[in-house]
């Protein structure tokens, strides 16, 4: 830390000299006014003309700080601090000891997503519940959670998709925390009254979500559908 904060020091003196010479001369102090004026011209009436005069004093003055031996210098300082703080950072994790650990066994479950027409999930034959994470163009979507065993609070469904409307049937005594981001949809939650979306979106849970030892969190991200979430 110590040496970054010098670093910041010395470049700090560096800039603030390069800055009074440079503003020393003449033609340099005129390019730097004329684009103080050019900025709030911008600023209050932005036009082609402003905006090429602007660019071209800038890259002026560019031009006219790259010849100034400050600036130079704090190049040159900057390189030399990047260097020292990388072969200082090589040789720390050369000091670092590599330790090898056991390999495990890799399950690996791989699936194709159908990108349209209507689909029933789950469509494997497991018993307990798997996260579920579907892109979709369009189709009608069923989600029927009340077919497999929900076992704990890291339940996690996550929906994307273009159109269509998606239902989602969840057992009476599991929570749930739903969140829709659509153009435009409609959202019902149980029994609760609908919600309409115009480019919105909604977050709704149960009352005992936090509490519960069973839950389900469901992410549905679509442009245009309605998602029906209700009980079974």
């Amino acid at each position: 830390m110590r040496k970054f904060q010098l670093f910041l020091i010395v470049e700090a003196i560096l800039l603030a000299l390069a800055m009074m010479t440079i503003l020393s001369e003449d033609v340099p102090r005129f390019v730097f006014i004329l684009i103080l004026t050019l900025m709030a011209l911008k600023y209050y009436n932005s036009t082609d003309k402003v905006n090429f005069l602007l660019t071209s004093c800038l890259l002026v003055f560019f031009l006219i700080m790259m010849l100034n031996p400050f600036i130079i210098l704090a190049m040159v300082v900057g390189l030399i601090y990047i260097v020292i703080n990388h072969f200082s950072q090589v040789q720390k994790n050369n000091r670092l000891a590599e330790l090898s650990f056991e390999t495990r066994p890799l399950s690996v479950t791989k699936y194709r997503n159908q990108w349209f027409g209507n689909e029933s999930y789950p469509q494997s034959d497991a018993y307990y519940f798997d996260d579920i994470d579907l892109i979709r163009i369009s189709g009608n979507d069923t989600i029927d959670l009340s077919k497999v065993i929900l076992r704990n609070q890291d339940n996690v469904v996550l929906i994307r998709k273009i159109y269509g409307p998606t239902k989602i049937v969840v057992p009476i005594d599991v929570s749930v925390s739903l969140t829709v981001s659509s153009i435009y949809g409609a959202v019902t939650f149980f029994d609760d009254p609908s919600y309409d979306l115009r480019n919105e979106t909604i977050k709704l849970r149960s009352d005992d979500y936090d509490s519960s030892s069973r839950s389900v969190k469901i992410v549905i991200n679509n442009l245009a559908g309605d998602t029906e979430v209700v009980s079974q």
